[in-house]
């Protein structure tokens, strides 16, 4: 039943905005590979590099600009019919250059919006818009679903609600046709440890690999709910095609919440004698609990994750093997 909604996107147009990213990319692989479409990337190559889809490389049109240069971004997107909007500023940057990051991760969303609003997109299925569950902040109640208060505590966190927000305003008023997804610790092959805002279950992996220790902030009790890469994408892919997904928010996450030193002990039994270092703990992102609840996408969209920690952790183990 599930497969049908996604043959939907198979052989069509889409535009993936900062598709050389860690989920970028892989969902430009899975759009080209298991759905056949005619795929434009969009990317500036700030964080990131054409190397990272060189497997589909002939296969796209890759285009080197900004999300915010618009008189380069909108031509691209007529006769789409389905946008990813990725770009963004990542978490560990956001707050060095707030202006930038409310640029990128907010006055895009709101440019393109406001592009689709004005001019005549008649092909246009569906604008997906990438959010993150750092909107949440320290949430009291565990699992936190989507109705739960927001509590921003980032610069990052409060772009990325800002662009949520005009995503939605422009779906009700406006009837462009959108979801919004959240992602919960994305992780898995394709991230590049050589990026400085690789997140922590990639560095770790790189670590133990190379021999290096691994860094814990504060106690290490501190837990995620960590989402394989995968997972990510499917669930990206599913909010694109399902009717059920149509202006509104889905989490996607695990509803398992797992400690940084449980990280530690499931990576240690690929790699015995990992050395570990505690530091002092980090001023971004900085709570102690984080569970996703996933009950909305599983009964509206009939979505699941797949793949569990320890099968991720090996997954991911393989591919830094293959590439360090």
């Amino acid at each position: 039943m599930i497969k049908r909604h996604y043959d939907k996107i198979k052989g069509k147009r889409v535009v993936v905005t900062g598709g050389l990213g860690f989920v970028g990319h892989n969902l430009v692989k899975s759009l080209v590979n298991d759905y056949d479409c005619q795929v434009t990337v969009v990317d500036d190559c700030t964080n990131s590099s054409e190397v990272s889809i060189k497997e589909v490389r002939d296969k796209v049109d890759f285009q080197k600009i900004s999300v915010l240069d618009s008189e380069k971004l909108f031509p691209l997107l007529r006769d789409t019919q389905y946008i990813f909007h990725l770009a963004c500023i990542q978490i560990a940057a956001s707050g060095s250059n707030p202006i930038l990051d409310m640029q990128v991760n907010a006055q895009s969303t709101l440019q393109i919006l406001e592009h689709l609003r004005h001019q005549e997109h008649p092909a246009l299925e569906r604008f997906v818009y990438t959010s993150s569950c750092s909107v949440y902040g320290s949430s009291s109640r565990l699992p936190v679903g989507e109705n739960d208060p927001t509590r921003v505590l980032s610069n990052y966190a409060a772009t990325k609600l800002l662009g949520e927000h005009y995503t939605l305003i422009y779906n009700r008023n406006y009837n462009i046709p959108i979801s919004v997804v959240r992602y919960s610790n994305v992780y898995g092959f394709g991230q590049s440890p050589r990026n400085p805002y690789c997140g922590v279950l990639g560095k770790f992996v790189h670590n133990a690999l190379t021999g290096q220790p691994l860094s814990i902030f504060g106690d290490g009790e501190q837990t995620r709910d960590y989402t394989f890469i995968s997972d990510a994408v499917d669930a990206t892919i599913l909010s694109a095609v399902h009717p059920m997904a149509y202006g509104d928010v889905f989490n996607v996450g695990t509803s398992v919440e797992t400690s940084v030193n449980k990280l530690v002990q499931l990576i240690s039994n690929y790699v015995p004698g990992c050395t570990v270092v505690n530091v002092q703990e980090r001023d971004i992102d900085n709570i102690r609990r984080r569970m996703i609840d996933i009950e909305k996408i599983h009964q509206r969209l009939g979505w699941t994750p797949r793949v569990g920690m320890q099968k991720g952790i090996e997954l991911t183990m393989d591919w830094y093997k293959t590439t360090l």
